[in-house]
C-alpha cells in the first residue's frame, strides 16, 4: 500500500491506496466523505467503512482521523475512457 498527502477543500488528508486512482476519484471520494461528516470522531467510532461510487467504479473506504484508506471494489474495474 502506498500513501500520499492530499490537500482538498482547505484540509490536508493522507490517502492510503494500493490501486491507481485518478484525481477525480480521490476528490469525489473526499467530497462524499465530507458530506457524510466522516471526519468527525464520533461518526468514526460508529461507522465501519463506506461503499462509495464514482462514475463506473465502486470503492470501499475507511476513515481514521484524517487518514483515508481506499480500496477499489474487486467487481469494479478502472474507469474506461
Amino acid at each position: 500500500m502506498e500513501s500520499m498527502p492530499f490537500c482538498h477543500a482547505d484540509q490536508m488528508f493522507t490517502i492510503v491506496f494500493n490501486d491507481d486512482l485518478t484525481f477525480v476519484e480521490v476528490r469525489s471520494i473526499l467530497d462524499q466523505l465530507l458530506a457524510e461528516n466522516a471526519f468527525d470522531l464520533e461518526v468514526q467510532e460508529d461507522r465501519g467503512f463506506y461503499r462509495l461510487d464514482v462514475e463506473a467504479a465502486s470503492f470501499h473506504v475507511w476513515v481514521s482521523e484524517m487518514d483515508v484508506i481506499i480500496r477499489r471494489d474487486e467487481d469494479s474495474g478502472p474507469i474506461e475512457a
